[in-house]
């Protein structure tokens, strides 16, 4: 992924997943009164939309006691974050590769950490949250977000159901654990607040949270790489296992049939998407 690659997919995340970043810190009341250090964990940071809300709410005061390190498991994003905190002149921050679920920094090293739409994509969500328990210090806070409601599913599913010689695209449920492959839910209130509980967190808030966006055809078209071709490759694969260069010639169709979708329904009116998430706090007991 190149730079101007990745400059755009940070805007379109932001434009996503940014308001619920605003929320995850304003819930976490961040930064805190007083004058400690502030030693802060974007926890599978992606391209660092969460990190650049701290930077931009923090004081040149509140920055002088800032310790920020972004992790992901993706060494691309690792890669271009870096490339943005150097362009951005960050100082106090770090970008390092961590598996969020074993992530090697020591016990009670954190104040806060923020882990934006992060527990549903790990094999083991509730292992990342005892992550978080381990590595956050007596009395940190952590504050997370998890989807309840993902618009471009439905729509790339009646997309590709137009054409019928694609398989049928994945039903909800089988979406919402495309990563996980543990059973636990977490898209309602009362299921997050429970597994925050059990991996030994108090004073847990949660409650839901939407924002709507507008898209041009062409943005969702900038969309499919990210979202479709993963899907794809997770929930395809087997039916064109015995097809040399099947899958990647599913994708092609694929896509088309999405815009051609989207396009129909949508026509030259903006494409309106309904985003929800879970957005909770907790601190550590």
């Amino acid at each position: 992924m190149d730079s101007t690659q990745f400059d755009k997919m940070f805007s379109q995340a932001d434009q996503i997943m940014g308001p619920f970043a605003e929320i995850l810190l304003r819930q976490a009341n961040f930064p805190p009164v007083g004058d400690s250090r502030l030693i802060v964990l974007d926890q599978a940071c992606g391209s660092g939309v969460v990190s650049t809300h701290i930077m931009s709410r923090l004081s040149p005061e509140e920055k002088s006691r800032l310790d920020l390190t972004c992790a992901d498991i993706s060494d691309a994003m690792i890669s271009n974050v870096s490339r943005r905190i150097e362009t951005l002149g960050w100082d106090s921050v770090s970008a390092v590769k961590a598996d969020a679920m074993d992530t090697k920094f020591p016990s009670s090293q954190f104040t806060h950490i923020f882990f934006n739409f992060g527990p549903q994509i790990l094999p083991n969500p509730l292992a990342g949250i005892r992550e978080c328990h381990r590595i956050l210090q007596p009395g940190g806070t952590l504050s997370l977000s998890a989807w309840q409601d993902v618009p471009w599913f439905a729509d790339y599913r009646a997309g590709i159901a137009t054409d019928p010689s694609l398989p049928s695209f994945p039903q909800d449920e089988q979406l919402r654990h495309a990563f996980s492959e543990t059973p636990e839910r977490w898209d309602s209130v009362e299921e997050v607040q429970a597994h925050l509980e059990k991996c030994g967190f108090r004073d847990v808030e949660a409650q839901v949270v939407e924002n709507t966006t507008k898209m041009a055809v062409a943005d969702v078209e900038a969309m499919l790489p990210f979202s479709l071709d993963m899907m794809v490759q997770k929930f395809w694969k087997e039916k064109f296992a015995d097809t040399r260069d099947g899958l990647e010639q599913a994708k092609g169709p694929a896509r088309r049939a999405i815009l051609d979708y989207v396009r129909e329904k949508y026509g030259s009116d903006p494409v309106v998407w309904r985003w929800v998430g879970v957005v909770a706090s907790a601190r550590k007991g």
